[in-house]
């Protein structure tokens, strides 16, 4: 559905941006500063790469070797920044018109009425935007960018100011929006939720690299690279000192066993705080190997509202991260300096490379 092959240098750093995806909810994901947003400004045409090619739909955008550059009106783009910029002199109803008046578009009274619709905003048509709320407003701007039927919808952090029962509405909308009509959609997030919540596809870019694409679920778990891993939030990331054919020892001299397929020898063993199961008295993990049983003391508790962060120390000087629901939290009566156990699912362990020993996979 899209291909994107783009550098761009600057004074102080240079973007080397590519990748491609077949999907039609692609979330480009990472820290602020990264380069997210000018590859969207890219790709909507605001300045082009020094060098590369922008396909959208088999339909080239931009092609530096071939000399193609498509003006950003004839594009088909929706472009939606955090600022929804919505005209105070227009009333919501003529703010929507007003795409289709500029390129010229012959108004469809139906689709018209489907989106205010779906949108939920028909009752709005003669407020003026001042009068709206966020969530309003962020509505009408989508109404504004839909009428035109874009050929892709690049949405730069629109949820990004919105109240989160609000933005979580708005988001499900989207989605439902987009996967109806079929829309290619790159939403730029650093929030990692709202990345995977929407993304079906996650594109991560770190100082201006993509270092790792993939399906969502897929680059989820299996992360290939410590730098993603560490975007995914896989907090507890050790370095690896010696193999065997089913464990491997990190530098705190634990030894952890692994499932079978395991890919070894790569620098780092990592596995997800969720997955990480506390063990109650007098209770034996399931799984094959008794030695993925680390004891401790708990030397942080953390409240993230859906879950707790339980930071686990031991003797060894290990210090270990698990997530658990609030129910199990409060069901144990977990405190701070207790003494705990917790087993690490050997089929939940991964290893991973640092991005300077492999080349970088940007193809989904």
């Amino acid at each position: 559905m899209i291909q994107v092959e783009t550098i761009k240098s600057f004074e102080d750093n240079r973007l080397t941006l590519s990748f491609s995806a077949k999907r039609n909810r692609i979330v480009l994901f990472g820290a602020s500063g990264a380069g997210k947003s000018v590859l969207l400004k890219m790709i909507v045409g605001f300045f082009n790469p020094d060098q590369g090619k922008i396909v959208v739909r088999s339909r080239v955008l931009f092609d530096s070797a071939a000399g193609i550059d498509v003006p950003v009106y004839q594009r088909k783009i929706g472009y939606l920044p955090q600022e929804y910029t919505l005209f105070p002199n227009l009333n919501v109803r003529d703010n929507i018109l007003y795409g289709i008046k500029v390129q010229k578009i012959k108004l469809d009274p139906d689709w018209f009425e489907y989106l205010c619709s779906r949108l939920e905003i028909g009752d709005l048509l003669e407020r003026d935007p001042e009068s709206l709320s966020g969530g309003q407003q962020q509505r009408v701007a989508l109404a504004r960018i839909l009428i035109i039927r874009p050929d892709i919808l690049l949405l730069d952090e629109p949820f990004s100011a919105l109240d989160s029962s609000i933005r979580e509405t708005l988001r499900d909308m989207v989605m439902d929006l987009v996967d109806e009509l079929d829309i290619v959609t790159l939403l730029v997030t650093h929030d990692l939720e709202e990345a995977f919540v929407f993304g079906n596809e996650l594109v991560l870019v770190r100082q201006g690299q993509i270092i790792e694409a993939g399906e969502r679920d897929k680059l989820y778990q299996h992360p290939r690279y410590i730098e993603s891993a560490r975007l995914l939030g896989f907090a507890n990331m050790f370095p690896v000192t010696s193999f065997t054919e089913e464990s491997a020892t990190i530098d705190s001299g634990d030894t952890f066993f692994y499932s079978d397929g395991f890919e070894k020898n790569r620098p780092f063993l990592c596995i997800r705080p969720e997955y990480i199961m506390i063990l109650r008295e007098n209770r034996e993990a399931n799984g094959k190997k008794q030695s993925n049983i680390i004891e401790g003391l708990i030397k942080h508790i953390y409240h993230h509202g859906r879950f707790l962060k339980i930071l686990l120390g031991t003797d060894s000087g290990l210090m270990i991260q698990t997530n658990i629901p609030v129910h199990v939290f409060d069901k144990l009566a977990l405190k701070t300096g207790m003494k705990l156990r917790v087993f690490l699912k050997e089929e939940s362990i991964i290893m991973c490379d640092t991005i300077a020993e492999r080349n970088v996979c940007t193809d989904i």
